[in-house]
């Protein structure tokens, strides 16, 4: 069957490919890290791999014939492994480093270099094969020995996770609360926040990170992503909103349920920048990242807008500090069913947003989405005010 527009995120895009060179995100170096490319997608017609899933990538002059497509702008593509050497990434903003090595064949690392059809100048990728896990923060890449020419022109590599930073609120996102709007980062463990399907409920665990904007790739990857007031619906959300890219918001709407049989569903933020009043936030040096975790994964009043909590799992973990990991551990919380339906497929997404133009409605209307809680066993409505 083959790829056909196949999502590939995570490439890392360097400025070039050489034997015996350290790239960095510090401009200037022997080479530089220039950015994490999440918007690539990929097409072959290796059998194995599927619309939603690669286990192979494929030069283009291999039979399978493989190209990507960034931008509107489709690359006919080399490929290149390790040659048995080791390739040492440092992350976490360099305190930690790992070796990742590869062959003509099963790879932990690809080396792709991607031509413009029709001309153009060459760009530098790097993919990490799926089962590595996620090296957040990443700061270098020393490359060592290089085969131009892998065998049958084709890796096997598993290429299908989406490993960007976690669901987070910026600090200062107004969170409805038992005892009124509160910022994100003043709620504890313990305190009552407003769920949208259970009332009131206990906050089990909070986390907070800082990242450092301070360079291209960190700004492109880490940067938060701003949702104007009144951006998602009438007065939603009644604040700007500022999330991770990762962190889904809820969008509410009979278009919704014609399409996926469900009028609620949970969407990426970061697939709505580019709608009016969604907009990466660039202007920032830092950003600090919060967590709120409950027994159950719960729909909050962010800021006016229904925002998802921290659903632990396997992806949204990785993004985690290794002691968060282990005190989410310690809490004893099996697997969690998500809130609504998520949709992580762009084609899915773009669709949705499509009909949502076509027919001048809201992402989220207030007509369908009750702000409710239950007290005294009566429900009773909320509005996170500024």
């Amino acid at each position: 069957m083959g790829a056909s527009n196949t999502p590939l995120y995570d490439l890392i895009e360097i400025s070039g490919l050489t034997v015996n060179t350290t790239y960095t995100t510090a401009p200037g170096g022997g080479g530089d890290i220039i950015r994490f490319v999440d918007n690539a997608t990929y097409t072959d017609g290796e059998h194995d791999n599927t619309q939603s899933f690669i286990g192979e990538l494929n030069e283009t002059p291999d039979a399978d014939s493989g190209t990507l497509r960034i931008d509107g702008v489709t690359y006919n593509i080399q490929l290149a492994d390790p040659d048995n050497t080791n390739v040492t990434f440092t992350y976490n903003w360099g305190a930690s480093t790992r070796n990742l090595t590869g062959s003509s064949g099963t790879t932990d690392v690809a080396f792709i270099m991607a031509t413009p059809q029709g001309g153009g100048a060459t760009r530098y990728f790097i993919a990490v094969d799926d089962g590595v896990g996620n090296m957040p923060n990443i700061t270098s890449i020393q490359i060592r020995s290089i085969d131009f020419d892998p065998a049958g022109d084709d890796l096997q590599i598993t290429l299908s996770q989406n490993n960007n930073i976690t669901v987070c609120f910026t600090a200062g996102t107004l969170i409805e609360t038992a005892a009124g709007p509160r910022a994100v980062e003043t709620v504890a463990a313990g305190d009552l926040v407003l769920t949208l399907d259970h009332g009131f409920r206990p906050v089990r665990w909070v986390g907070y990170h800082v990242y450092p904007l301070d360079n291209r790739m960190r700004a492109k990857r880490n940067a938060p992503v701003r949702v104007n007031r009144g951006a998602l619906g009438p007065g939603i959300p009644a604040r700007d909103l500022l999330l991770s890219p990762q962190h889904r918001v809820m969008l509410a709407s009979p278009i919704a349920r014609r399409i996926f049989d469900s009028r609620e569903v949970l969407v990426p933020v970061k697939k709505l920048v580019g709608l009016p009043g969604v907009i990466r936030e660039r202007q920032m040096d830092r950003v600090t990242y919060c967590h709120l975790l409950f027994d159950a994964h719960e729909i909050l009043w962010a800021e006016g807008a229904p925002a998802e909590s921290l659903l632990p799992d396997k992806e949204a973990l990785r993004g985690l500090s290794a002691s968060a990991g282990e005190d989410i551990a310690a809490l004893g919380r099996g697997p969690m069913l998500p809130a609504r339906p998520i949709l992580e497929n762009r084609r899915e997404i773009e669709e949705l947003l499509r009909r949502h133009r076509k027919n001048v409605k809201p992402l989220v209307d207030p007509a369908l989405v009750t702000r409710r809680s239950v007290m005294a066993g009566k429900p009773m409505l909320r509005v996170a005010v500024s």
